[in-house]
């Protein structure tokens, strides 16, 4: 490949400076740099100038006062800030080059510095110009190469001048041209090229045999080191790379090469300017130094080679030949053979990126930003740009490659709009495919590629991006809703199988596969919380098609609902109401609306419910199960009342298969456990007519008067019979009630017998006076009872009633006969002095002295033996207290009027209740008032 074969370009901005220091006006000036941040100008007399940042030139003598002698090499070791110089007589061939050692920190501070000497022997009698050299950054070693082909190394502490060797690592026919150490932690490798040969050797022992790596050398100058430790060899045709090992990677670039160099990735050539390339240079191109005008046909072409981007970074023609390049402070400075300087600097990424642009070299331009580091975002900018160029030469292919590389940083969006005509949906499902491979694709993504899939009807693309994926980027839920509408269902499944999306999956199976018999299978291997939450929601489709399978599998998850619930009850109570419930499951109440079109089956599902959880439960159970329970109770009757039968056996009863409806629904509202709304069944029994079951309600509440009023409604006499039977001695009112019907009916069949009972059991506890016995068997026109049918018992209550009238006439004259006893003994109180008799005090019982107490009860006491007693005789004061609590009572009974009223309204006996009142004297309590 020749050098116009490469692409060229500006990539670096050159200038001529123009204020340049004396020293650069001297002729055949010698330049050398090596970071350090300073540049070394050698002249022809012998003065080496050092130069700073700043173009500050401090001078030294640095060749001897002989004639003819000048500085011939130049090298800094930065590493030790020294600078070696080779010092040669120009005039006399036979002379022996002297190499001395200068310390750059002694040279910036002092104006009289020593250099060290470095003392080695021709390796020949006949001298030869020194052509090479090259030392290792600790100057432990110098290699020094001769025209004559001989290679000698000098070992030891060289700065001290002390401990050197010296001996000859190879001899050639050809002079050596170039030398070049490369150092490790554990080796020391010596780089020699010549004319004709590449050679490396180990100098880290004694022992260093050439290892030749190619029969073909190089010029002088035309090599060096690299920043990976390799060999850069420039020759006419190529520029080569070695290591140790052999040749490595060459880039073609064909020219004759006059020097190498280096700047950060960059290699730096001089070569000999083609005779061609003089008439077409610039006037501006001339150089002026010492009032001379140079042509062109001197001119050297100095090239910026970019080796990693395959591109000529920069080509000029330097006036004159290249007589040094220094790369220091960031630039490029090239000297002139005119004593010119050139300083080049290197244009920022986004302007050489710019000229890439104008030219439309996109690849080139990631290539140079990746290089470049350059951050991610930038580059995929740059590929963005490549696509849309691309994308608008029609070249769709290539411009998805480019947009691919830009996923994660460019808006997906603006990709997918250019490509959702029909007939790029390949190249749309390519870019989406590497979206969710990189984990950046959305829901929508994920819909737009199945639908790619599915529009493209490519069921093993589709099958591969579900089935091969590890990670699966892409939302789930998405993929599967697409696979469904595009009826892929199989892959649907798949995916909702993997990823647990029950419900997904179960739709799948029952509303687009109509696989009832699997959802159910599958939903037995579910957790029950997950049935519960299912079969909410599909419960009603699988019960129209497999009813039997459906209802056992409700019937399990319920029992098992309601068991996990009274389990977590139970830990809530004993840990202070602290445990959560850990889910919802499905309770009754919830279940009983999926029978809505199937009511044998709800018969069946609730039967088997109350068998296996209620039939035999006396224990407290928790609120909502209890709710569960009456609500199951309740349905089950209804559904009885309206004649539905179950499909299923009873498990609670072996005769359940030859019961009508009815008697289920009786012996439902018999069962003792069964816990339901009492006003719901009412209501249910009455508005279908079941009088059985409104008598059994009835019973079961204990409603005895409410259960007599319905066999009195419905004239059922063997009902009442059994009802009085059986609660008549707890509750003989029972018995009233049955006497005013019998007295309306007397046309009823045994209704004389059952007079009879009703009357003897009234008579027995006086429940009503013999007067309103009479009024109700005769007081209405409706009443057919005869004198015959109660002959009996108005003749026992006339002989009772005789019996206590001669018993209250005989107590009327003892009352009357005591009546006259006490009056007549307060009238002699009144009107009679009492005369006291008693001798002894009736205390102390010792005879009576003055002075003594008498009481007109006959009771006498001395009057020391009464103390604080007061007025009332001690032995008679307790009767008295009791005649006068009496007293007391009376007269607040007598001020109690609502409660007098109250027990006369509710006394079968008012005239009783007011004799009662009288008795006690009301009126000898009031006070009259005066107005």
């Amino acid at each position: 490949m020749t050098s116009f074969q490469l692409r060229q370009f500006h990539f670096f901005k050159r200038e001529a400076l123009e204020e340049l220091p004396a020293a650069f006006k001297q002729p055949e000036l010698l330049m050398a740099s090596n970071g350090g941040d300073l540049v070394f100008l050698a002249d022809s007399g012998g003065y080496v100038h050092v130069l700073n940042r700043s173009f500050v030139v401090r001078s030294f003598m640095a060749a001897s006062d002989a004639p003819g002698m000048r500085i011939t090499q130049m090298l800094h070791i930065h590493q030790t800030r020294t600078l070696l110089t080779v010092e040669e007589n120009v005039s006399a061939a036979t002379s022996r080059p002297a190499i001395k050692l200068w310390s750059v920190d002694r040279l910036l501070r002092q104006s009289d510095v020593q250099p060290v000497t470095v003392k080695y022997q021709q390796p020949t009698t006949t001298p030869y110009p020194l052509t090479a050299v090259s030392a290792t950054p600790s100057i432990s070693q110098i290699a020094l190469g001769f025209a004559g082909g001989h290679i000698v190394l000098i070992r030891g502490n060289i700065l001290k001048s002390r401990s050197t060797k010296q001996r000859t690592l190879h001899v050639t026919p050809e002079p050596i041209t170039n030398l070049h150490f490369v150092t490790n932690s554990t080796n020391v490798t010596l780089f020699a090229t010549t004319t004709a040969q590449t050679m490396v050797f180990d100098t880290t022992n004694n022992k260093s045999d050439p290892v030749t790596l190619e029969e073909r050398g190089c010029g002088i100058g035309c090599s060096l080191i690299n920043e990976d430790d390799e060999l850069i060899v420039a020759r006419d045709e190529a520029i080569y790379t070695y290591t140790a090992d052999g040749r490595g990677p060459c880039f073609a670039f064909d020219a004759p090469k006059v020097l190498l160099r280096r700047f950060k990735h960059y290699l730096l050539l001089a070569t000999a300017a083609p005779s061609s390339m003089a008439p077409n240079m610039a006037p501006d191109d001339e150089r002026v130094v010492d009032e001379q005008v140079y042509s062109f046909n001197d001119a050297t072409t100095f090239t910026i080679l970019d080796t990693k981007n395959k591109l000529v970074a920069y080509t000029g023609v330097v006036s004159g030949g290249v007589r040094g390049v220094a790369t220091e402070w960031g630039s490029i400075f090239v000297l002139g053979g005119h004593g010119t300087l050139d300083f080049y600097s290197e244009k920022d990424l986004l302007e050489r990126l710019d000229i890439l642009y104008r030219q439309n070299l996109y690849p080139l331009a990631v290539k140079m930003a990746q290089n470049g580091n350059y951050d991610m975002a930038s580059v995929a900018g740059i590929y963005k740009r490549y696509g849309d160029w691309l994308y608008s030469k029609d070249d769709f292919d290539t411009a998805m490659s480019q947009y691919m590389q830009t996923i994660g940083f460019v808006e997906p969006s603006y990709v997918i709009r250019k490509y959702l005509d029909a007939q790029r949906l390949g190249n749309l499902t390519s870019y989406l495919q590497e979206l969710h491979t990189a984990g950046m694709a959305t829901s929508d993504h994920t819909t737009l590629l199945l639908n790619c899939y599915t529009k493209l009807r490519d069921e093993e693309r589709l099958n591969q991006f579900i089935h091969t994926q590890e990670d699966y980027q892409f939302d789930v839920d998405t993929a599967i809703h697409v696979c469904r509408q595009a009826g892929f269902y199989e892959q649907a499944l798949y995916l909702a199988d993997k990823f647990s999306k029950t419900g997904m999956y179960l739709k799948l199976k029952i509303e687009d596969q109509d696989d009832i018999q699997a959802a159910l299978e599958y939903m037995r291997k579910l957790g029950d919380m997950d049935i519960s939450a299912y079969m909410a929601e599909f419960g009603r489709r699988c019960l129209s098609s497999l009813p039997r399978e459906t209802t056992e599998l409700l019937i399990d998850v319920c029992i098992k609902g309601m068991d996990a619930r009274a389990v977590v009850a139970a830990e809530r109570s004993s840990t202070n109401g602290v445990t959560p419930i850990g889910g919802q499951l499905l309770s009754m109440r919830r279940i009983q609306h999926l029978f809505a079109d199937q009511p044998d089956w709800l018969a069946a599902f609730l039967e088997q419910v109350i068998a296996r959880r209620w039939q035999q439960r006396d224990s407290d159970l928790i609120e909502e199960e209890d709710a569960d329970m009456k609500s199951a109770w309740n349905t089950l009757l209804e559904l009885y009342l309206c004649g539905v039968e179950s499909p299923l056996q009873d498990p609670g009863s072996s005769s359940a298969s030859k019961q009508t409806p009815t008697e289920r629904a009786l012996d439902l509202l018999r069962n003792p456990h069964a816990n339901m709304d009492w006003e719901r069944a009412y209501i249910l029994c009455a508005s279908n007519g079941f009088i059985e079951g409104i008598a059994a309600l009835y019973e079961q509440r204990g409603d005895v008067a409410a259960l007599l009023d319905l066999f009195i409604e419905h004239d059922d006499l063997p009902g009442m019979r059994k009802l009085l039977d059986k609660h008549g001695g707890d509750q003989p009112d029972l018995y009233i009630k049955a006497l005013h019907y019998l007295a309306r009916n007397p046309q009823l069949a045994d209704n004389e017998e059952l007079l009879s009972d009703c009357l003897s059991t009234i008579e027995k506890h006086n429940l009503m006076s013999p007067l309103r016995v009479l009024q109700a068997l005769g007081g209405s026109e409706q009443s057919g009872v005869t004198l015959g049918m109660v002959r009996g018992y108005i003749m026992r209550q006339i002989n009772a009633t005789t019996t206590r009238i001669q018993e209250n006439k005989a107590a009327i004259d003892t009352y009357a006969s005591k009546y006259a006893a006490h009056s007549e003994k307060m009238d002699t109180l009144k009107s009679k002095p009492v005369v006291f008799q008693s001798t002894k005090c009736t205390s102390c019982m010792a005879p009576l002295d003055l002075p003594s107490v008498h009481f007109l009860c006959k009771h006498s006491y001395h009057q020391r033996c009464l103390g604080d007693v007061g007025d009332s005789c001690p032995r008679c004061q307790a009767q008295n207290q009791k005649l006068e609590d009496q007293r007391r009572v009376q007269e607040t009974s007598a001020k109690q009027h609502d409660a007098f009223f109250e027990k006369l309204q509710h006394a079968d006996d008012g005239f009783d209740v007011i004799a009662s009142w009288f008795a006690k004297s009301p009126f000898s309590f009031t006070k009259l008032v005066d107005q």
